[in-house]
């Protein structure tokens, strides 16, 4: 049962990791298309040196100054940013977190700060919590997409 628990779990969690990498290189993707330049490649390096955090606040500044999108677009983005901020904090535990068996049917994500695993501070997921929290993933990682084909994309 233990080994069933973790290979459906590490299941879950590899679904997490994969559409929090997708996200990530979404919002890269955002950032180029949004500081529009005649050498777009020549802002890869800029954009690879930032973390998560700073290309969601990057986007942020860039979608909250731009004069190219509608009103409604950025009252969108800004509901969204929202919902990735907090989902940010999920994304961290998941990337950097450690992962081990609980009980027999739950498993516990760690911080990856030594002190707050050696005081035991850890969060305690079911499968099924899993499952919600990469539904949510999929959902907020969705409508960034359709954000951003629908007034970035097809609006250049």
């Amino acid at each position: 049962m233990p080994a069933e628990l973790e290979s459906k779990a590490a299941m879950q969690v590899g679904h997490l990791v994969f559409a929090f990498a997708r996200l990530d290189f979404m919002l890269a993707l955002a950032l180029r298309n949004l500081l529009q330049s005649q050498t777009p490649d020549d802002l890869n390096p800029l954009i690879e040196r930032l973390g998560f955090k700073e290309r969601l606040d990057a986007l942020r500044e860039l979608v909250e100054v731009s004069k190219t999108l509608r009103p409604e677009a950025v009252q969108q983005f800004d509901d969204w940013y929202k919902a990735a901020d907090r989902l940010r904090m999920t994304r961290n535990a998941f990337v950097h977190g450690r992962w081990g068996m609980e009980t027999r049917d739950s498993l516990f994500n760690a911080s990856t700060k030594v002190g707050k695993v050696l005081s035991g501070e850890a969060k305690v997921y079911s499968l099924s919590e899993l499952e919600t929290e990469a539904k949510l993933a999929k959902q907020v990682i969705d409508a960034f997409y359709e954000w951003h084909l629908r007034h970035v994309v097809n609006e250049a």
